[in-house]
């Protein structure tokens, strides 16, 4: 797949900013105290921990990709799940969705049994972030706006299901390429 965009530059410049334009507006309604200011001060603070933490864990979840059993239950895809890719159209979006690290997931770097490691590496990493989308919800208790908090973190945990979807869409793929490999030797 070509992305047109590094998506790993665009994440942590999104991070950045975001964390600074939280200190900044945090900082100046110290100053002016207006109602706008906190709105879009917490707008900014819920946008920074949604690109932090999953850059975070982006990087933690990794140094135990060598402990990864790809042939646990977790990983497994069963034919209902198959079914429901198919009338998701994956194949027909798949290949535009972003990459972090595209060379983890290229054929001409990578062997087919990598390629399945890198598959449920993703997946961990992008069900991690489905999990964790939620913790600014309780935020709301001091900021008394439950609705924004929950929206940001449905929206935050819509858009890692893709990734998850992705993978566990490619990785039966993967695995009967491996096989077929196998048999031919």
């Amino acid at each position: 797949m070509k992305n047109h965009v590094n998506f790993k530059k665009v994440m942590h410049t999104l991070s950045f900013a975001s964390t600074l334009l939280t200190i900044i507006l945090f900082a100046l309604n110290n100053f002016i105290n207006s109602g706008i200011l906190l709105a879009l001060a917490v707008t900014s603070m819920t946008s920074a921990y949604h690109f932090d933490i999953r850059l975070i864990i982006g990087y933690i979840i990794p140094l135990f990709k060598g402990k990864i059993n790809v042939d646990s239950r977790y990983f497994k895809v069963s034919e209902t799940e198959k079914n429901i890719y198919k009338k998701l159209n994956v194949k027909k979006w798949k290949s535009r969705v972003p990459t972090y690290n595209p060379d983890e997931f290229d054929i001409k770097k990578n062997s087919i049994q990598q390629l399945i490691i890198n598959c449920c590496n993703s997946e961990i990493v992008h069900t991690a972030n489905i999990f964790v989308s939620y913790i600014p919800i309780l935020f709301s208790i001091w900021f008394n706006s439950l609705f924004v908090f929950i929206i940001t973190s449905v929206l935050a945990s819509i858009y890692d299901l893709q990734f998850v979807i992705l993978q566990r869409y490619n990785r039966p793929r993967l695995i009967k390429s491996a096989y077929k490999k196998e048999e031919n030797l």
